[in-house]
């Protein structure tokens, strides 16, 4: 259960941490661009209906500003911030649960797998002197 946690909070990293990282100019950095993006990444790859859409859009909204308060208050330290992720985290996946059908909703937490496991990749290269540091 842990393992799915942090998993799912590392996810939420992945997705808004990266977004900011690969935009040198910081276009598309606000909590409602950043929602945008994101719904429209799992409309394409989840099949969301227009209405699912919006519900999803929404959900996306409301965590993602709620990380970003999370980031804010948190400071220095991470330990707080990853157990307030992983609340936040946890939050999110029932909203969602409940937006999408249970085949949606099961494609979505197997793409998050695929993208923490893809992601643990590049620190196992980090830790052995490989990566950047």
């Amino acid at each position: 259960m842990k393992n799915l946690l942090f998993s799912l909070l590392a996810f939420v990293a992945l997705v808004t941490l990266p977004l900011q990282a690969q935009q040198p100019k910081r276009e598309g950095g606000t909590p409602e661009e950043m929602a945008k993006r994101q719904t429209e990444r799992m409309k394409k790859s989840l099949e969301l209906t227009d209405q699912q859409s919006v519900k999803v859009s929404e959900i996306n909204l409301k965590f993602i500003k709620k990380q970003a308060e999370v980031r804010k208050d948190a400071g220095e330290d991470r330990t707080a911030m990853r157990e307030a992720m992983v609340k936040i985290r946890k939050e999110r996946q029932a909203e969602l649960k409940g937006a999408m059908s249970d085949a949606q909703y099961q494609k979505m937490l197997e793409q998050e797998k695929e993208m923490m496991q893809n992601k643990g990749q590049g620190r196992g290269q980090r830790s052995q002197g490989q990566g950047k540091k």
